[in-house]
């Protein structure tokens, strides 16, 4: 047995990993005490890597459907033909916006991936490109670009003495801006220890909230109200730093007028939580000399989506929580010099309301993926379903599960029943793959070489650990080789021109034409990273290597820029806030109130389908036990939950970490129709409660995901449910 150097790529977090391989397979996989990013930690999900690599339900093999809905097993060059002749008579036909491409959250996780891929999506030419970033957390995207983005960089936590965290865990989710995701909680802990005072807003008492100073536990989908009236208190106290946005933002007076509107008082009582708690949070976050505010899918997914992250940018924007010209970064370059960093202001773009438009009306989306934008997928099913001579007749999912991960799952399966081709790159059989004309067998991450170029101040390179099993091959490699089939013109180092922030950092590569045979899996990399000096000085560091603790100052404006200015009241704002005050009054008419959940197991849907990870359980409905004594229930019982567009049966557990009237599930499980519900690794689907012709944010399309009013009955026919596993 040989002990291997690596790192994970099951999130962004990237830890640190020593894998023990014996004949060509791995056998054990622990944390690297060595690596200099993440010092020893690793998760559950990343140590059940063995399980997964190891499956007997992996797929080694590419796939063709059958008629009767099984599959034959076909070579590469049989699955790129095929698919390249179907692909072409389609686009022959209708042209090229009847192709869509769903990219998932595993195409992030192999660096070739999205590049290669993003070249040969170019050179197809369709707008109809989806991704989750218009799922869970895309209204950060609109408050940028409403409000306009400020380049000097937000305050980092390294250095706050307060920092206030909304609707998110991440110890468990591994996944903040600003916050370290690696060993978060000794991270935490430390910066505890040397004073930092951490706000955490939930409805739940979660792991991060237990770490709180001060948690304040509102009524699901109400945070925006709370941060309205937190905004009050700060400008009603003189807590705002008007040396900040006086010189970068207008409609400042405009703000202070709106939430003058919001009192403590009135935000207790809508929000349920003590006035005081409200003040305290608001002078506690004002009197922090450095912090930041940070939203997260409890906010984003909610109701009240964008106008609450347009209110923590506000927060953040009022509270001059960013670095100013003058004071020093920390410089994010691994090798060479830092990019210079500019106080200054990129105005609101609107994206969305420039250029191209689908014929329901909606423009495009910032996206990291595509290069010019993406539709929201909440309208990812209306693409193919309704009528249009642009009509979506052929799907490409990479590295994900649209079927399960969009809302609305029974027009999701209608959707994916409707399509011409659909092609799953997939190692499991997921819902998506169950559907797929066709499905390619990908290696998996210790498989493959891979550097982690787009992750920021730290890079790892690996080889590959052990070769890959069956047929499999990297995503890359298919999208050369279908390319290439179609007689493409497909060319990396074509620069990202649809965003900024997170959207603009997708290293283009360098420019050079997709032709000729398969390179190999290193010189796809060499191209990605565009930086061979990195690129080497990576490979002479297996435990990784981290930027330099060095200071960069921040400029003033670059010519050009010194005019520009943030909008703190953009117009559709009070309109949303209104809508949202309407949908929270329309809730009532049900008894509770259903948030989303993260499983410390489970990356999404990843893993569930692993019997060393969910050990014979289900995604039970986590329920306050005083609500489920109400009932005459138990942990263990079957109920429906029923919401204004579906009914699911799930099995209750008792916890405690939930307010009164608010009940939980966790994403990313579920099935097709007849799949058993109670069925380990199955599980009930909270997208069958939500609707994507329901309420929807603007611009976005997205429906309500969280906060979601729901009722609870009984399972009249279970009688002896409490032997199910929860």
């Amino acid at each position: 047995m040989e002990t291997k150097v690596s790192y994970c790529r099951t999130c962004g977090a990237n830890c640190g990993m020593l894998v023990d391989v014996e004949d060509d397979k791995i056998v054990r996989v622990r944390a690297n005490a060595e690596n200099s990013s993440s010092a020893g930690y690793t998760c559950v999900k990343g140590r059940n890597a063995v399980a997964g690599h190891n499956s007997s339900d992996r797929i080694l093999r590419h796939l063709r459907r059958r008629r009767d809905g099984g599959f034959d097993e076909i070579s590469l060059e049989t699955a790129v033909s095929e698919i390249a002749d179907r692909l072409g008579s389609i686009m022959t036909e209708t042209g090229p916006e009847s192709v869509g491409i769903y990219w998932g959250t595993y195409a992030w996780m192999a660096s070739a991936t999205i590049p290669v891929a993003k070249a040969w999506w170019r050179a197809i030419g369709s707008h109809k490109s989806f991704s989750p970033i218009t799922i869970d957390q895309a209204s950060k995207t609109i408050s940028w670009e409403r409000t306009g983005f400020y380049t000097g960089g937000f305050q980092r936590v390294e250095d706050a003495d307060v920092w206030l965290e909304i609707g998110g865990n991440q110890l468990i989710s591994l996944q903040s801006v600003g916050w370290s995701n690696t060993n978060p909680f000794v991270t935490l802990k430390e910066h505890k220890k040397r004073g930092l005072k951490l706000i955490v807003i939930d409805p739940r008492r979660t792991e991060l909230a237990k770490a709180a100073d001060l948690h304040l536990r509102p009524r699901p989908g109400t945070d925006a109200v709370l941060l309205t009236a937190i905004l009050n208190v700060i400008f009603d106290k003189g807590l705002d730093r008007p040396e900040f946005y006086g010189r970068y933002a207008d409609n400042v007076e405009a703000l202070k007028d709106y939430v003058r509107g919001t009192t403590p008082a009135m935000a207790a009582e809508f929000c349920d939580v003590p006035e005081e708690d409200i003040i305290t949070a608001a002078v506690m976050f004002g009197e922090g000399k450095v912090g930041a505010a940070n939203g997260h899918t409890g906010t984003d997914m909610g109701p009240g989506g964008n106008p609450c992250e347009q209110l923590i940018l506000s927060l953040n924007i009022i509270c001059g929580r960013f670095v100013q010209e003058g004071e020093q970064v920390q410089s994010d370059a691994i090798v060479g010099d830092s990019p210079p960093r500019h106080a200054q202001v990129i105005p609101p773009s609107r994206h969305w309301d420039k250029g191209w438009r689908n014929r329901f009306g909606y423009g495009l989306m910032p996206s990291p993926f595509s290069g010019f934008g993406e539709v929201p997928c909440g309208l990812y099913a209306d693409e193919i379903l309704e009528p249009g001579e642009d009509r979506v007749r052929a799907m490409f999912s990479i590295g994900g599960n649209p079927v399960n991960a969009i809302p609305d799952l029974p027009r999701q399966i209608e959707a994916a029943k409707a399509l011409d081709l659909l092609v799953n790159i997939d190692p499991y059989m997921t819902e998506t793959s169950r559907l797929s004309d066709y499905i390619i067998a990908p290696t998996m991450m210790y498989e493959r070489p891979d550097v982690n170029v787009i992750f920021g101040p730290f890079g790892i390179y690996t080889p590959a650990l052990v070769p890959p099993p069956g047929d499999t091959v990297e995503e890359w490699q298919f999208f050369w080789l279908l390319g290439q089939a179609m007689g493409l013109d497909m060319e990396l180092g074509v620069p990202n021109d649809a965003g900024f922030g997170c959207f603009g950092y997708v290293p283009p590569g360098r420019p050079v034409k997709l032709t000729g045979p398969l390179p190999s899996s290193d010189e796809v990399l060499a191209m990605v990273a565009d930086n061979d000096a990195l690129l080497e000085e990576l490979k002479k560091h297996p435990n990784g290597l981290a930027a330099p603790r060095r200071s960069v100052t921040v400029q003033g404006p670059a010519p050009g820029m010194e005019d520009n200015r943030l909008d703190l009241f953009p117009p559709e704002f009070p309109q949303e806030m209104e809508a949202l005050r309407s949908i929270l009054q329309d809730s009532e008419r049900r008894h509770y109130r259903l948030i989303v959940r993260r499983a410390k197991e489970l990356f999404n849907n990843q893993g569930r389908n692993l019997p060393e990870i969910t050990k014979g359980k289900t995604n039970p409905l986590y329920i306050h036990p005083d609500d489920l004594a109400s009932h005459g229930l138990g942990s263990g019982d079957r109920v429906t939950v029923t919401s204004d567009h579906g009914t699911i049966a799930v099995v209750t557990k008792a916890d405690d970490t939930l307010r009164r009237g608010v009940v939980a599930l966790t994403h990313g499980w579920g099935g097709l129709e007849g799949d058993d519900p109670f069925a380990p690794g199955v599980g009930a689907s909270v997208n069958a409660l939500m609707s994507t012709r329901g309420p929807v944010q603007q611009v976005l399309h997205m429906p309500i995901m969280t906060a979601l009013p729901v009722d609870i009955e009984p399972l009249a026919d279970a009688p002896a449910s409490r032997t199910d596993p929860a």
